[in-house]
């Protein structure tokens, strides 16, 4: 995969910690299914089949951590490129047609946080903010439909 992850030196070292402490989880969920095997016939056996599941899943998360950690990018708000809309410039817009404007800071999938306005690069807004300039039109597509809005300023992330 060659997928780059963008992310600042904070969300590198989350990812970092993330991956250190599920690997550490290893030892005890192999402990898990080592005492799971001595609950009888492995065919038939819930407690086994669960210890599986989550050694699974642990090894899924590590494996995918690992991962954006080979494609990683890292990015500083305050080095942004103003001059369009790209990650880590944080991007005024007002609704065409409405009153409505909104500020969101560009940033990576692994700092996402909408509830905050930091959107990712990969979500459906923040894809079609890259790139555009002040003064450009946007037409967003979501699940909630089809909105347009206006680049109203760009300026460095915070």
């Amino acid at each position: 995969m060659d997928n780059i992850v963008y992310v600042t030196i904070k969300g590198k070292k989350m990812l970092e910690d993330r991956r250190a402490e599920l690997i550490a989880q290893r030892e005890g969920v192999a402990q898990n299914i080592r005492e799971a095997r001595n609950f009888g016939d492995l065919k038939e056996n819930a407690e086994y089949d669960a210890a599986r599941e989550e050694q699974a899943n642990l090894e899924a998360e590590i494996a995918s951590i690992t991962e954006k950690l080979q494609n990683i990018k890292v990015f500083t708000y305050a080095k942004a490129d103003t001059s369009c809309v790209n990650i880590g410039t944080c991007v005024e817009i007002g609704e065409v047609g409405g009153k409505k404007t909104l500020k969101w800071t560009i940033t990576g999938v692994v700092e996402n946080d909408p509830g905050n306005f930091y959107i990712s690069n990969e979500a459906p807004l923040g894809k079609s903010l890259l790139g555009k300039k002040v003064g450009d039109i946007v037409e967003v597509h979501t699940p909630a439909g089809t909105h347009k809005y206006k680049v109203v300023k760009i300026s460095a992330g915070a």
